[in-house]
């Protein structure tokens, strides 16, 4: 009877993933979701909890920004916070990851690969949702000259992690689903954290309608 239960409890243990829910990680994508994302930003603007109207991105670039263009005009006229952090275009980094992808990523040809340009079109899709709401208390945009480890995406009390991986875009590889709320915080904490230093060696940036941000882009960290 001993070994029944215990054998019972394993394959339990197994299919469950016990061990992983109490990190926080309750499921593998093969890549990006984009309707669960778009469903926990629903959940961070309807939630009466202040601690959960967040919304939080970091990417050198990010494929699918425009996407939720929508969600997140709902979220700043509903008093939730929308972080973007995003890679400086004018940087070394940017530059790197763009030569990784070009060489191993099957993407595609190698000109529909270029970070500069698409970090950019991330920045005029954020000017867009400025001219829309006109909000720039709820909304930062920070864009960094470092090299980033993973892609997080959070809303609430939902988070996706990705790696930089060689031979894809992050929104293309596997995503960890996670929620912020469990018994033991060893990823989720160090991910919020990674995104917290990133935050602060970047530098703030506004791309503000009806002025020319892109030659205040060029010198931005050139001072």
């Amino acid at each position: 009877q001993l070994h029944k239960y215990l054998t019972e409890l394993y394959i339990s243990y197994q299919n469950k993933d016990i061990f992983f829910a109490n990190i926080g990680l309750t499921y593998i994508y093969p890549n990006f979701p984009t309707d669960k994302f778009s469903q926990a930003i629903e959940l961070a603007i309807s939630s009466p909890d202040r601690h959960y109207k967040q919304v939080d991105i970091l990417q050198t670039f990010a494929p699918n920004l425009n996407d939720y263009k929508l969600d997140f005009i709902r979220c700043l006229q509903n008093d939730v916070r929308v972080r973007i952090l995003l890679a400086w275009p004018y940087s070394e980094a940017a530059r790197l990851r763009e030569d990784v992808l070009r060489r191993y990523a099957k993407i595609g040809s190698s000109n529909e690969i270029d970070i500069r340009d698409r970090t950019i079109a991330n920045l005029e899709t954020l000017e867009q949702i400025i001219r829309i709401t006109h909000e720039r208390r709820l909304l930062d945009i920070r864009l960094y000259d470092t090299l980033p480890s993973m892609a997080i995406y959070r809303a609430g009390n939902y988070l996706l992690a990705a790696p930089f991986l060689h031979g894809s875009l992050a929104v293309d590889t596997f995503q960890l689903e996670l929620h912020l709320d469990t018994s033991d915080r060893m990823i989720t904490h160090t991910l919020l954290n990674d995104f917290e230093l990133m935050w602060h060696v970047a530098r703030q940036f506004y791309p503000e309608p009806d002025r020319n941000w892109r030659n205040d882009l060029k010198i931005l960290f050139t001072h």
